[in-house]
């Protein structure tokens, strides 16, 4: 093998690494660590927006802010789960960094149902479903 053979065959190892290596940052790293913000963000939400969800005060103001952040989170949820390619491989790899689908799937669930609840006059099971919630995507509740 000479030495230009030599040449072009690292050249191409090279560019070949580099472009595998942006593949995989562009579509399994970036979608993973959005994914994770937006499980940050649902933390967030649920106790910043705590006394929206569970305590019927009447301010209607805060509950329907509350309702529309929690239901753009589910829809958030949905999407980033989707746009991770081989997710059901990722999250049964690392179960305790990414929920698995049908818990994501859940919880999206219930932050839609959490949504419609906080008009509602009783909400004594609110608690119960934002518990489910974090059981859900592996959010530590707050004590």
């Amino acid at each position: 093998m000479n030495d230009l053979t030599k040449i072009l065959l690292t050249a191409f190892g090279g560019l070949s690494v580099v472009i595998l290596g942006q593949l995989i940052g562009k579509f399994v790293i970036e979608p993973i660590h959005d994914l994770k913000k937006i499980l940050g963000e649902i933390r967030y939400s649920l106790v910043f927006h705590a006394q929206a969800i569970s305590t019927p005060v009447g301010d209607t103001d805060k509950e329907n802010e509350a309702a529309v952040v929690l239901r753009k989170l589910s829809c958030d949820l949905l999407s980033k789960v989707d746009s991770i390619p081989c997710y059901d491989f990722w999250s049964a790899k690392f179960p305790s960094f990414l929920p698995l689908r049908n818990m994501a799937m859940d919880a999206a669930s219930n932050l839609m149902g959490l949504s419609n609840s906080v008009h509602k006059q009783d909400r004594d099971k609110n608690y119960l479903i934002v518990a489910k919630i974090q059981r859900c995507l592996n959010i530590t509740p707050l004590e």
